[in-house]
């Protein structure tokens, strides 16, 4: 069987004001789907066949609001982007920044995906099948000095996604965790296209792979997907 055509699909993208986020919504669009983008700060995005709303992932109502528009469209599928780094030894985490980090990258996938999950329920009643896939990162399953907090939230969300994939299978829903590595973007507040970072993977390689899954036949599920630049030393969980 050939791939899905993504031609007038309906997918919501969390995290979606830049880097890989902004990547996959042109990807995305590009491919004929329309695409709602939430981000915390939407002044000024605009891309063609996609629209923003204002989205705090870790804010109920907040996510309620990006979830309902989602269901007016007729969202088919979720890209879980939105996330925040924080590397410190342990004994300087704080529980402030324990709460950044864990409400986003954690709180954030269940609060968004939670809102959706009766709407794809509702999807398999009528016959059709929907997608999730969460942008996690090579180190969700393992970690490094500095990296307790952040690698928790990521190794939380990897549990978060197997869960879901369990009890997705009862409702048609496909879900896809992905994992990349090093990748040129703004993230821990560094800045996109430094030097350092020229070797790395670009979002763009990174949205490929979120359309690679999305685009998969529906008799196929693609489970995860593990990406690195060929700099990156090699490494598995």
């Amino acid at each position: 069987m050939s791939e899905q055509t993504l031609t007038g699909r309906v997918v919501a993208v969390t995290g979606a004001s830049k880097g890989i986020g902004r990547a996959v919504v042109q990807a995305l669009t590009l491919q004929g789907a329309r695409v709602l983008g939430g981000a915390r700060d939407v002044m000024g995005l605009t891309e063609p066949g996609a629209e923003f709303l204002p989205l705090d992932v870790t804010d109920p109502a907040s996510v309620q609001a990006f979830a309902a528009r989602a269901r007016e469209l007729g969202v088919g599928a979720l890209v879980n982007n939105a996330g925040v780094g924080s590397f410190v030894p342990v004994q300087d985490i704080t529980p402030e920044e324990y709460r950044r980090v864990m409400d986003t990258n954690v709180l954030g996938t269940i609060l968004t995906t939670g809102a959706l999950i009766e709407h794809f329920r509702a999807r398999h009643a009528q016959g059709l099948g929907s997608q999730v896939v969460n942008v996690t990162s090579d180190v969700s399953g393992r970690t490094f000095a500095n990296g307790a907090l952040y690698t928790a939230s990521k190794f939380a969300q990897r549990a978060v996604t197997h869960a879901l994939a369990y009890e997705g299978q009862g409702y048609s829903l496909r879900v896809t965790e992905l994992r990349p590595g090093m990748v040129d973007t703004y993230f821990g507040d560094t800045q996109q296209g430094e030097a350092h970072k020229a070797a790395w993977l670009r979002p763009e390689d990174v949205a490929q792979a979120v359309v690679y899954a999305l685009s998969a036949p529906a008799h196929l599920r693609v489970d995860e997907v593990l990406l690195h630049p060929t700099v990156q030393e090699v490494a598995y969980p």
